[in-house]
């Protein structure tokens, strides 16, 4: 292993055990072992020939992923921006050869879909660079991959947000046809999924503080979770962008003569977002406090796919109230989707304070310190101008791991960066 690489994934491992076990001086460690990983992938980022090995991109994204786990503040939009930069600089120089393993190939899936996800926010294109070699990936290689054809379908959505921001895009019902064609290939995606994607609703009437609206959902894994809220906050975004097309089109329109083809889009806008939000804290429970099953009439939950749902015997020989902890990753994967259901203004009190219920639960037990920030942001009901960055991806179609940009350490206040290769 290269050190570099070895040097980030020790800071990573520092880091971890003293967020678990709240040990300021393991963190101390891993602040200093964390510097010497930044030089070391600064030094290897200076050499075009070690800046295309695996081994340093998987730094980069480890030296983000230590952000993530030791990051108590908010990340403001410049500074995602400034990362995503550099991830677009190094993904486009390793080129083609970057596909041709397993490993490139999931670095790059996960990379290029977070260079999206800025494009989405700052509504700007995505790179040509980037889109020729999607392309060439998605012909090529991964064809049939239900991630891959769903971001396919999260560029075109990209350019939508880009073409209207700069006018090339303007006219109303325009705009409200492309939103409606995108939303609907979104749906058309969860047609073709094979039945591993699929997930079963179980429902119940109590523990309303664990369970949102009577019932929730089982997945196969976190990821196909992670996929499902990508495009729940998909539809979520393009109902918005629907419904606020509408709303400035009665303001110009006198009164009487708005048509009835737009209130039922604005209806229809409304509906698809109590649902989504609803259907993201239906996903919540299986990764954080899962009900008992057996509280359930449900006899697929006795198959081998959910026995690890089963309540087990603790030492009392008494039957345990809930599934055990599936650990910190699932967490992390849940914020942004949570972040964005308790913050739409079209949210209901209820549906908010279980939200920030369940982010202080996941804060205070898994030691996401990103969750109980945003937490606190959902109980002030604060106006976020900007896109923050609780965890690194924004729709949530990817790991956590864009490039880190600069990091200050606490006990030696110097400041660091990453030098990308021109």
């Amino acid at each position: 292993m290269d050190e570099h690489l070895s040097a980030i994934v020790y800071a990573v491992g520092l880091a971890s055990f003293a967020n678990e076990y709240k040990s300021q001086d393991v963190l101390k460690q891993a602040r200093r072992q964390y510097v010497y990983a930044l030089q070391l992938t600064n030094a290897a980022l200076k050499s075009t020939a070690e800046a295309t090995k695996d081994s340093t991109l998987l730094a980069v994204m480890l030296l983000s992923l230590y952000e993530t786990i030791t990051s108590t503040t908010q990340t403001p939009l410049t500074s995602w921006t400034d990362h995503i930069k550099g991830a677009t600089v190094l993904v486009t120089l390793r080129g083609r050869q970057q596909l041709r393993s397993s490993l490139g190939l999931q670095m790059f899936k996960q990379m290029t879909d977070n260079i999206i996800v800025s494009c989405i926010q700052r509504e700007v294109y995505v790179p040509t660079e980037i889109t020729d070699l999607r392309s060439y990936a998605f012909k090529n290689i991964v064809r049939s991959s239900p991630a891959w054809r769903f971001s396919d379908v999260t560029v075109r959505f990209a350019s939508l947000c880009a073409s209207v921001k700069d006018g090339s895009l303007s006219d109303v019902d325009a705009i409200i046809a492309a939103a409606m064609k995108i939303d609907s290939e979104m749906i058309e995606w969860t047609t073709s999924l094979p039945s591993t994607w699929e997930y079963e609703t179980i429902f119940m009437d109590t523990d309303p503080v664990l369970v949102y609206d009577g019932h929730y959902h089982l997945y196969g894994n976190h990821r196909i979770s992670q996929m499902w809220n990508s495009l729940r906050m998909g539809r979520i975004f393009l109902s918005r962008i629907i419904s606020g097309q509408i709303l400035q089109r009665i303001s110009s329109v006198p009164v009487g003569q708005f048509s009835s083809d737009y209130t039922t889009l604005l209806l229809l806008s409304a509906s698809t977002i109590s649902q989504m939000s609803s259907e993201i804290c239906a996903s919540v429970p299986q990764f954080t406090e899962c009900p008992a099953p057996f509280f359930v009439e449900s006899s697929e939950l006795r198959s081998p796919a959910y026995s690890w749902l089963l309540p087990k015997q603790g030492q009392s020989g008494e039957l345990d109230g809930h599934a055990p902890p599936i650990g910190a990753a699932s967490g992390y994967f849940l914020l942004w989707p949570l972040f964005i259901a308790g913050s739409l203004p079209e949210s209901p009190d209820s549906l908010r304070l279980w939200i920030v219920n369940r982010l202080k639960f996941i804060g205070s037990s898994m030691r996401i310190s990103q969750a109980i920030l945003a937490a606190e942001i959902l109980e002030r009901r604060e106006d976020i101008e900007d896109w923050y960055v609780f965890v690194s991806k924004g729709l949530g179609i990817t790991d956590h791991h864009q490039p880190l940009h600069r990091v200050q350490t606490t006990d030696e206040m110097i400041s660091f960066s990453i030098s990308f290769p021109e």
